[in-house]
């Protein structure tokens, strides 16, 4: 469907629900009102998933600093959900093992340590994941080693100081892709979703609110969608939208900001570490070949887009990585790219680091529907609360909410594999197998892509293991829209130490021939490109290809 009919779409039609905010819970929001049969649209500002949902340490977890806090309910909330997101996404949600070493001068000493490993298996009720170290097997919780056998696991920790460690278990993610399988499946269940869409401002009938004036970011269009109920899904910019409604209302956010470092692999282990700066617990994880380190947690003063990384908050983490692993010498000129987010924390009194990750649903007095807070890890939870309230307010038909039961899997369902059969003997079999992984039975899609031109089976470059097929993919089946939605979304190439540079001419060659006509121009979509680079420190060191990254004719 071409963009002006889509916008032709959202305008004639009229809506039960209209979700504003295409981050993870704006698009739970969508898939579980599209999955009960509701009449559902889905709008978002930029690209599904550009703003904090794909700025996260990419980790589905129960969140075991919480229970210094005394959250144990959020905490139990979130491993009922971690085990639920590993069972409908599979794909992008698996176990890691995370070492958690305790020093000498540690804010908090093993002992307190080791308990909340025990509170946390045990909040766990039976969902617990293997803490498996040394190829050790089994379904086992988390393991308490002495320094001699966490160096043996871990050999680049310090050594100096170090007491003991814990070893448990949580889930690794691919945020943006969790994110755009739920607008996805939403789409396959009938909502209609649309990025680049802008609210400017709120229709209302009435007094109350019924639907939304929204600009078409890619062609400047302005189109009205009218529904019965609105729902603002927007995380950080929730109290904006919330004044749109009512001018007057209160204050409900106060967003924290986090930054994470991508540098070259620190560590064999992902390990959890307390930093000795300011006793906040931060991450260093394996990441496609990389480490990703995180985060710090900061109040917000500016808007959410504006957010990048600082000199002293990288200095930060880079002191602490290099104080845990004091082989590593990590320093700026070592930092592959960074990102910053906004997180979207309920008005809280006190510091930033011990704000509640829990939610909050409010309708104000107009109707506008507003679910704010919360942690991805929730994001499925936060969706049934807001669809149950709306099916209860509105008295529509009561339909079980199956989000916890239904894979996130695409299930396209091929017409005959024998079709396939020669093609897929030809295919290198860990291709195949990660693109099952990846895209479920849209690798059919993939393979229909290469029947029709062979071609597309080679990389993009020699730097990345993408096939030129899954771009196209991205283009024609996953919505798309710009180079940066391609290369930083749909795939991880821009995250790489190339940033997509070295694939960025054969990129625009399969937008212009798989793209149809281009919303945005490509000169554009380039400038944009290399902003976001700049933005997120990939274009601090110039590289050779940049300049030739050029459009054809």
């Amino acid at each position: 469907m071409g963009r002006d009919a889509f916008l032709r779409q959202l305008s004639s039609r009229q809506f039960e629900v209209l979700i504003i905010g295409g981050g993870i819970v704006g698009a739970g929001i969508a898939r579980d009102a599209a999955m009960r049969g509701l009449k559902a649209a889905l709008v978002e500002q930029g690209d599904f998933g550009s703003g904090t949902s794909s700025k996260t340490s990419k980790l589905i977890h129960g969140g075991l600093r919480y229970l210094e806090q005394g959250r144990l309910r959020l905490v139990f909330e979130s491993l009922r959900e971690r085990a639920i997101l590993r069972r409908i996404a599979a794909g992008s949600v698996h176990p890691r093992s995370l070492l958690l070493p305790v020093y000498e001068g540690d804010a908090r000493p093993a002992w307190k340590i080791h308990a909340g490993l025990w509170l946390y298996d045990l909040l766990a009720v039976g969902r617990n994941l293997p803490a498996c170290a040394d190829g050790a097997a089994g379904r086992r919780t988390h393991r308490w080693l002495s320094a001699r056998r966490a160096l043996a696991l871990e050999p680049s920790l310090r050594v100096d100081g170090l007491r003991a460690a814990g070893l448990y278990a949580d889930c690794q993610m691919d945020d943006a892709r969790v994110c755009l399988a739920n607008v996805l499946q939403a789409a396959g269940f009938g909502a209609v979703v649309g990025n680049y869409l802008r609210v400017r401002t709120l229709l209302s009938a009435d007094g109350q609110v019924c639907g939304a004036l929204v600009e078409d970011v890619l062609t400047g269009r302005m189109v009205e969608i009218h529904a019965r109920v609105v729902v603002n899904a927007t995380g950080p910019w929730a109290d904006d939208l919330r004044r749109l409604s009512d001018p007057d209302a209160p204050r409900r956010l106060a967003p924290t900001k986090g930054i994470h470092l991508i540098l070259p692999r620190l560590a064999q282990e992902a390990l959890f570490v307390q930093s000795r700066a300011d006793g906040r617990m931060l991450f260093i994880l394996p990441w496609d070949g990389y480490s990703l380190v995180g985060t710090t947690e900061s109040s917000v003063h500016e808007s959410p887009e504006a957010l990048r990384p600082e000199p002293d908050e990288v200095g930060y983490l880079l002191a602490e990585v290099n104080r845990v692993l004091p082989g590593s010498h990590a320093a700026d000129r070592d930092v592959i790219a960074a990102f910053a987010g906004a997180r979207p924390l309920l008005a809280h009194a006190g510091s930033a680091a011990t704000a509640s990750r829990e939610h909050r649903i409010e309708i104000d007095r107009r109707g506008l529907v507003s679910v704010m807070g919360g942690k991805f890890t929730t994001y499925r939870l936060m969706a049934e609360q807001t669809v149950d309230l709306l099916v209860r307010r509105h008295r529509w038909k009561e339909e079980r909410c199956l989000t916890d039961q239904v894979s996130l899997m695409e299930d396209v369902q091929p017409v005959s594999l024998e079709r396939w059969h020669a093609l897929v003997q030809a295919i290198d079999p860990d291709l195949l197998a990660r693109w099952l992984v990846r895209y479920g039975a849209g690798t059919f899609r993939l393979l229909d892509a290469l029947d029709h031109d062979p071609s597309l089976a080679q990389p993009v470059c020699p730097h990345h293991e993408y096939a030129q097929a899954e771009l196209v993919h991205a283009i024609r089946h996953e919505l798309a829209c710009t180079l940066t939605d391609v290369l930083a979304r749909r795939t991880r190439i821009a995250w790489s130490p190339c940033h997509g540079l070295d694939a960025l001419p054969v990129v625009i060659g399969l937008f212009q021939r798989y793209g149809g006509t281009l919303a945005q121009p490509m000169e554009q979509q380039v400038e944009a490109y290399h902003q976001f680079l700049a933005q997120h420190r990939g274009s601090r060191r110039p590289h050779p290809v940049a300049a030739a990254a050029t459009v054809s004719s």
